[in-house]
């Protein structure tokens, strides 16, 4: 992204877990999918944030963007952000979003 600054910060599994979860709260979704280098607990300096959002009912389904730019103020890593309902069930993507991915809160 212009403008924005990477980190090459590399945190564990548990750590990302840990900043994601109050945003999930200030944003009122159900819950999150990790994925990708960090879910796999295989992340380095140049590793991103892949994250799929568990909306519901109260998540208003454009604060994927707010919640993608928090994590990635707080973090400073690169940040992939998807609401649930983007991602078309029985396609790679989803299959590998929910093969590998760890279900947060």
């Amino acid at each position: 992204m212009e403008g924005y600054r990477v980190s090459e910060q590399v945190y564990t599994r548990d750590e990302i877990i840990g900043v994601i979860l109050p945003l999930l709260k200030k944003y009122r979704a159900e819950g999150a999918i990790l994925f990708g280098s960090y879910a796999r607990q295989e992340a380095n300096a140049q590793s991103d944030i892949d994250l799929v959002v568990i909306g519901g009912s109260r998540f208003d389904p454009t604060d994927v963007f707010s919640l993608a730019d928090d994590l990635h103020r707080l973090t400073g890593k690169q940040v992939d952000v998807y609401e649930q309902r983007e991602i078309n069930a029985g396609t790679e993507f989803y299959n590998a979003v929910f093969s590998e991915g760890v279900q947060i809160a």
